[in-house]
């Protein structure tokens, strides 16, 4: 599984930039699991993560960390880290689906 966390704050303008690059990415790539943690409203969440500059994209594959981007990150380098970490959450699936059925 794929997800990207995008760590914002309310008065953050460089959020709201991201937020707009960002536009459309859900649909573009409806397996992957998308969420935006407010860091002022969910601390808890930021420091589990580790995040303390705003705004901070995370993506994940299968539970572990594949890229990290402090600042605006172009949606270009996002998306080749999205599919790139679809890719490796697809190739352990199927390893383990092959595991499975050998």
């Amino acid at each position: 599984m794929t997800e990207v966390l995008l760590f914002t704050q309310e008065t953050c303008g460089a959020c709201a930039t991201q937020r707009e690059k960002n536009e459309g990415l859900e649909d573009a790539y409806p397996d992957v699991e998308f969420q935006e943690v407010d860091i002022q409203s969910d601390l808890e969440t930021a420091e589990e993560y580790g995040v303390r500059k705003t705004p901070t994209t995370l993506v994940y594959a299968n539970g572990e960390q594949t890229a990290e981007f402090i600042g605006i990150v172009e949606r270009d380098d996002l998306e080749a880290a999205i599919e790139s970490a679809d890719q490796q959450s697809t190739g352990i699936a199927q390893r383990f689906a092959s595991i499975l059925r050998g």
